[in-house]
């Protein structure tokens, strides 16, 4: 992958592994599987998480084979979003189970407005969102049984997401069922882009250890020894 605009690549919340790991060379990049070096910070932003309001600033890594640089985004974080994932998850939940946008922004104290675009982009991209997960949960375990329909759209692309996070369990440990899905999405969970998502099935088998460091073209899998 050559030089250009950064890409982001989805790594753990933990900011001491990951420097770590982009120190040790254990960070790979998913489009020519060179390993990455630090190669400074992307703008610092507050978000919004669970826990509180929190001040980040992601690390980047430049690929020393293509020279690609990436943003690391930690998967409690989305592309673009001033809120975490697991804030806006809980907002798509409660809609889905028929809370009116309103009475979930006043559950979860998020402006109203800010609430509706969260749901209404999911709703548009629900088909997409359903396919990919579908995807990606019969290539994590080609035994899952059939998804089958909900009440809409949306809540057909929440119950793929929820098959996929445990077809990911059942082959590496559990993850929260959110962060699974921003690092599934490769943090594009509500972009407007027509950018695809991380599709790990075009690399092979499935590989062995856990999703952040070993799904091909997905998370900056660790570089082999």
């Amino acid at each position: 992958m050559g030089a250009g605009a950064p890409m982001v690549l989805m790594v753990g919340p933990d900011a001491g592994e990951v420097e770590r790991a982009l120190r040790a060379g254990e960070l790979v990049c998913p489009g020519c599987e060179g390993r990455l070096r630090p190669w400074g910070f992307a703008s610092p932003r507050t978000v919004v998480l669970a826990g509180g309001a929190e001040r980040r600033r992601p690390r980047r890594g430049r690929c020393r084979r293509g020279g690609g640089t990436h943003v690391l985004l930690p998967d409690v974080m989305l592309v673009r979003r001033a809120h975490g994932v697991e804030v806006i998850g809980a907002a798509l939940h409660a809609s889905a189970e028929g809370a009116g946008w309103r009475r979930v922004a006043a559950m979860l104290g998020v402006a109203a407005t800010t609430v509706r675009g969260w749901v209404r982009r999911w709703a548009e991209r629900a088909e997409r969102l359903r396919a990919h997960f579908t995807r990606l949960a019969v290539w994590l375990d080609a035994t899952l049984a059939p998804i089958g329909p909900r009440a809409s759209p949306s809540a057909d692309a929440l119950e793929a997401v929820a098959a996929a996070a445990v077809a990911a369990g059942r082959r590496w440990s559990a993850m929260p069922l959110w962060r699974f899905a921003a690092a599934a999405s490769g943090g594009r969970l509500l972009c407007n882009t027509g950018s695809p998502f991380p599709a790990p099935w075009t690399a092979g088998s499935v590989p062995a250890r856990d999703c952040h460091h070993e799904l091909g073209g997905w998370n900056g899998r660790r570089a082999p020894p």
